[in-house]
């Protein structure tokens, strides 16, 4: 028989093999069986008990119930009435549920837009306005064409959504 490689990766779990494919595919399907629970054990392994949050998140704040929240859970949290304070949902979102430190409009209009009750297509229509408001304000900071919410907003937020 002829000799074959592989690779795959999930995760941490890593299988490289070389040899007769009846041997890889062997192998591969031992590996392919544990994978769920060594995944379990990177999920788990992630979590610091001793801060309380999670080490993927590059904005180094969140815990790990705000992690699990939707945009429209935050909303509620955080009574949003408004264009502006839908806008925030939307940045709190971005940052502690999907760990992005910075984010573009797109990316605040599409997340607004999830927050299905709270949401209205005038939000949008103001988006311009309501941003440049945020900015103003020093909620929002904003590089080129980037927005990300200032640290002391971050603070306020993750003292609020992790009641």
């Amino acid at each position: 028989m002829s000799e074959s490689k592989i690779q795959v990766k999930v995760g941490i779990v890593e299988f490289a093999g070389e040899g007769e494919q009846e041997w890889l595919a062997k192998q591969l399907d031992k590996i392919l069986e544990k994978v769920p629970d060594l995944l379990k054990i990177e999920v788990s392994n992630s979590f610091k008990p001793e801060t309380g949050t999670t080490g993927s998140n590059p904005a180094g704040s969140g815990t790990s119930g705000i992690s699990g929240l939707s945009v429209l859970n935050i909303a509620g949290k955080l009574s949003s009435k408004s264009g502006s304070d839908l806008a925030i949902s939307a940045a709190a979102y971005l940052h502690f549920v999907e760990n992005k430190i910075s984010f573009i409009r797109d990316d605040i209009s599409s997340t607004m837009k999830k927050a299905t009750g709270i949401y209205k297509d005038s939000y949008l229509a103001n988006l311009t306005k309501i941003l440049a408001q945020l900015e103003k304000s020093s909620t929002f900071l904003k590089s080129g064409s980037t927005y990300s919410l200032s640290a002391n907003k971050v603070n306020e937020l993750d003292a609020i959504l992790s009641k």
